[in-house]
């Protein structure tokens, strides 16, 4: 009996650990249109201590809040404040060369506006708007107020492999 073949899979949610849970949901609701399902948990081991967070983080998790936040696509959008251990601010410096994910990326039809109201609410614009095919498409990099790195594409990634790139050298 043969191999059953891969199926190209899609992204269900990306999640992102945070020190103020309230103020991120309301920033990505208010800047990006993110929703929020079913409003923000606060769950603790000492009244729920067979809930499944538990069954997934070490012993030494005692209280978390988690929203579940749904993006225009459906990908879900996941934010944790981790309350007990409390979780600690990452560097606001933009570390590319370190191996890992290190950005999402939101699709928007203008993302130089996107990116003025981004600035305006507090985050800030890594680089320069540029067109990394040189066929029209407007890429720039954004960092939220917490140093969560996004990319703002003016496509969808589909059509980016289909646009003719420029010429660059192979590996």
């Amino acid at each position: 009996m043969g191999q059953s073949p891969i199926h190209n899979r899609v992204f269900n949610h990306v999640a992102v650990s945070v020190c103020n849970i309230e103020s991120v949901v309301k920033w990505y609701s208010d800047l990006f249109g993110f929703r929020v399902l079913g409003g923000i948990q606060h769950i603790k081991r000492s009244e729920k201590p067979d809930d499944a967070i538990f069954g997934i983080y070490p012993a030494s998790l005692n209280e978390v809040k988690l929203a579940w936040m749904t993006t225009g696509n459906g990908v879900g959008f996941e934010v944790f404040e981790f309350v007990d251990p409390k979780a600690e601010p990452e560097a606001k410096s933009f570390e590319f060369h370190k191996a890992g994910f290190f950005h999402v990326c939101v699709t928007d039809s203008d993302p130089d506006a996107l990116a003025a109201r981004v600035e305006e609410a507090g985050g800030r614009r890594i680089g320069k708007t540029v067109d990394p095919l040189g066929a029209g498409v407007k890429c720039l990099y954004l960092a939220d107020p917490w140093g969560n790195v996004m990319e703002v594409l003016n496509v969808g990634f589909e059509q980016m492999g289909c646009t003719t790139p420029v010429k660059r050298s192979k590996l």
